[in-house]
């Protein structure tokens, strides 16, 4: 269990939970693929376009996180990962529209980095391992997969395919703590629960950027 307290999973908070953004009309075709577990950067060939779908369009102002169907950054948080040099970790230039308002520093954070590192008898699920049918509840992570992956490699990753879980380590986590970033948080993993959003925000294990 020694990487569950290592690793942190990206979450909304703050201002940015109060909408839910979408890719609108003139979105570039390639970022329907942000799911996708191999790299799109060729598939891409313009920047992206987000509108908001719900939550007060007159108060909106762009936080540097939104947890859209994909995760959207800004620019600051974009520049505090660019030292780390993350394999598998790509940034798409997207339009926040509101109106006649545009918001152009802004990205898609494209993670293909991939490791499925579930601990399959500590993590608790709903459905079956078989096919991947199945609703995560409880994570924990292998060790036995993550001791075979350089740290370099296993920065920021995902695992699960169709739902993927983005994982952050401690080090990057320490990073954008400092960055004083607004509209995310981070939670452990040995922490995490599917109810866990629901959680008093004083979890010692929580922390609201």
């Amino acid at each position: 269990m020694k990487y569950d307290s290592q690793y942190y999973l990206l979450e909304e908070s703050g201002e940015s939970t109060g909408y839910m953004l979408n890719q609108i009309e003139g979105s570039d075709d390639g970022l329907e693929r942000l799911m996708s577990l191999f790299p799109i950067n060729r598939k891409v060939l313009g920047p992206g376009r987000v509108g908001i779908s719900e939550g007060n369009r007159a108060k909106f102002q762009p936080c540097d996180y939104h947890e859209t169907a994909e995760q959207l950054v800004s620019e600051k948080f974009r520049q505090v990962l660019a030292p780390f040099h993350l394999p598998g970790v790509d940034f798409y230039q997207t339009n926040i529209v509101n109106g006649d308002k545009i918001w152009s520093e802004h990205y898609y954070m494209h993670i293909w980095n991939h490791h499925q590192a579930i601990h399959k008898k500590r993590s608790e699920i709903l459905g079956t391992y078989i096919d991947d049918r199945f609703t995560l509840l409880k994570l924990s992570l292998d060790e036995k997969v993550l001791d075979q992956v350089s740290l370099e490699k296993r920065l920021v990753f995902i695992t699960l395919e169709e739902k993927p879980v983005f994982l952050f380590h401690e080090s990057v986590v320490a990073a954008l703590r400092a960055a004083d970033l607004s509209g995310l948080g981070f939670r452990r993993v040995d922490s995490w629960s599917i109810g866990s959003a629901f959680e008093d925000d004083d979890d010692d294990f929580y922390d609201d950027l």
